[in-house]
């Protein structure tokens, strides 16, 4: 691999680009930059954790209306990893 390419910066998903740069304009207005910090990465940690559920939650609520219940499911994986 060359120097260059070893060294050359990744760049950033336009989204992610459009949000450090939104970010940035409203710590340089903002009185209390370390609130509006903890707030973004909250929110930034909510919708990741969101995201990453979604497909699970998907797959229990299929599971329920095929009449499975949650409860028995989840024994019978408990009961298998207690093996």
């Amino acid at each position: 691999m060359p120097v260059e390419q070893a060294t050359k910066p990744k760049s950033l998903d336009p989204l992610a680009e459009q949000a450090v740069t939104l970010l940035a304009k409203a710590m340089v207005t903002s009185h209390d930059r370390e609130l509006l910090w903890e707030r973004f990465r909250d929110l930034v940690d909510a919708m990741t954790t969101e995201l990453e559920e979604a497909p699970v939650r998907e797959a229990l609520a299929d599971l329920e209306r095929r009449g499975l219940s949650l409860d028995v499911l989840a024994r019978v994986v408990h009961e298998r990893l207690a093996e």
